[in-house]
């Protein structure tokens, strides 16, 4: 039967007994709160970091392809191009 667990009917219509104690559950909601808010903080500056290192990252990939490109540009203006090099 489900309503077996339920507290007995107060009789003369009185207020019962909380089943939770009210202040533990206020303790635990604002523990809740704290640790949604850390954890929050913690997925912002982990965005900022990888915004950082993918921004990082391009512009080392930019900077490898433009030496690169004055590799071979140099190689082209000292005739060491694709036919006949040394």
């Amino acid at each position: 039967n489900h309503l077996a667990d339920l507290p007995p009917i107060v009789p003369g219509g009185q207020k019962a007994k909380d089943l939770v104690d009210s202040s533990r559950l206020q303790k635990l909601e604002d523990e809740s709160r704290r640790l949604r808010d850390l954890i929050a903080e913690k997925e912002a500056v982990a965005r900022r970091s990888r915004r950082e290192w993918d921004r990082l990252e391009s512009e080392s990939e930019t900077a490898g392809l433009r030496a690169q490109l004055a590799d071979e540009h140099l190689r082209a203006l000292n005739g060491e191009g694709e036919i006949g090099g040394a």
